[in-house]
């Protein structure tokens, strides 16, 4: 799978969603919620907690 077949976190630690892909990754438009694409992807700890007000993964709650 290459960068545009999926989500992404580009150099500025935006998270990009290509509006090509698979419909699971659009959380608007009934798509799978933000926080679950954000651990398929890997997200570092910064950039889990700009989008998402759930606990790192990890982390005792």
């Amino acid at each position: 799978m290459n960068q545009q077949d999926r989500p992404y976190i580009d150099s500025n630690g935006t998270i990009v969603i290509p509006f090509n892909i698979d419909q699971k990754y659009h959380p608007w438009n009934g798509g799978q919620p933000l926080s679950v694409t954000l651990l398929e992807i890997n997200a570092p700890k910064d950039i889990w907690s700009k989008y998402t007000e759930k606990p790192y993964p990890g982390n005792a709650s």
